[in-house]
């Protein structure tokens, strides 16, 4: 559910008003997941009332338990209620699964005119979640912060979707002229449209009331212009390099930039981070492939 006006969030922040329209016309969330992100600002929360509120939208509900089930989690046993999944996995887990089942669904690259291959695109975002939690791992993070991380890594590049919608021929000159003259993608979108694709989608996620570390993340992947980025923004900028270096999938963006000092110093070089999961980020991706889009070929109908 959009809570906040897009058009007063867009003359705040400068953004051209083919963004704004692009994000207007974005399909709305479920009233549910509405719900669920405002009781998940309330201590009083209870696993009763989180599972009544999931449940209240069916769609989600199955997608959820699909997801449980999965190998990405590894259950020793088959979860059959939400009920059984929060006892098992925690409440906050349940929470964050449900609102990005619900979001990935949402705003799945379904533009056949995209310059961006949609599975090429979502394996570079599946493989920046994927190395985020790992890194949620390493600093000790528990299940529940790690899958904030997830979440973040897999909507980092939420905003490029706005540029396709805006105008995919534009957007497309914008990746081509990016590859052929060796410079950061979001120096071309700026060119093309007036903002970087990390700009737009702060702007969506702020309007779909996200988790404010989730924003930071989607706006400071690139880390540009901030010294020191916040634990989940800085985790998701090392990832997406990471990603590039490894040619996990395509984001549109063939320029690996320089990690900033501090994400380094949290994180270390590029090659210690290659060295610690190159070897291990295939399988858990594989494993963690049923994020990619539930219905995937419906979305591209």
């Amino acid at each position: 559910m959009i809570t906040t006006p897009l058009t007063t969030t867009a003359a705040a922040t400068g953004l051209p008003p083919e963004i704004t329209a692009a994000a207007e016309g974005m399909p709305s969330l479920s009233p549910v997941l509405g719900r669920i992100n405002h009781m998940a600002r309330e201590m009083e929360t209870s696993p009763r009332d989180l599972v009544k509120i999931i449940m209240l939208d069916p769609t989600l509900t199955a997608q959820v338990l699909k997801l449980v089930n999965s190998s990405f989690y590894g259950l020793a046993q088959r979860v059959t209620s939400l009920a059984q999944a929060v006892v098992l996995l925690g409440m906050n887990t349940v929470k964050n699964i449900a609102v990005s089942t619900a979001l990935l669904s949402t705003v799945y690259l379904r533009d056949r005119r995209s310059p961006l291959v949609p599975d090429a695109f979502w394996r570079h975002c599946l493989g920046v979640a994927v190395a985020c939690r790992m890194f949620a791992r390493e600093r000790g993070c528990g299940a529940e912060e790690a899958e904030l991380y997830f979440i973040a890594g897999m909507l980092h590049d939420i905003g490029k979707i706005l540029f396709v919608r805006a105008d995919a021929e534009r957007y497309g000159r914008a990746i081509r002229e990016s590859s052929d003259h060796g410079v950061c993608l979001w120096f071309a979108e700026t060119v093309h449209f007036g903002c970087t694709h990390a700009q737009a989608g702060a702007l969506l996620a702020n309007a779909w009331n996200l988790d404010t570390a989730l924003v930071q993340a989607i706006e400071q992947h690139h880390h540009r212009g901030s010294p020191a980025a916040p634990s989940v923004a800085a985790a998701t900028a090392a990832a997406n390099n990471f990603c590039k270096q490894c040619q996990i999938g395509e984001s549109g963006d063939a320029v690996v930039e320089e990690l900033p000092d501090d994400v380094i110093r949290r994180f270390g070089t590029p090659e210690e981070i290659s060295g610690r999961l190159a070897a291990v980020i295939p399988d858990e991706i594989n494993r963690a492939a049923a994020f990619l889009c539930p219905n995937r070929e419906q979305a591209m109908q």
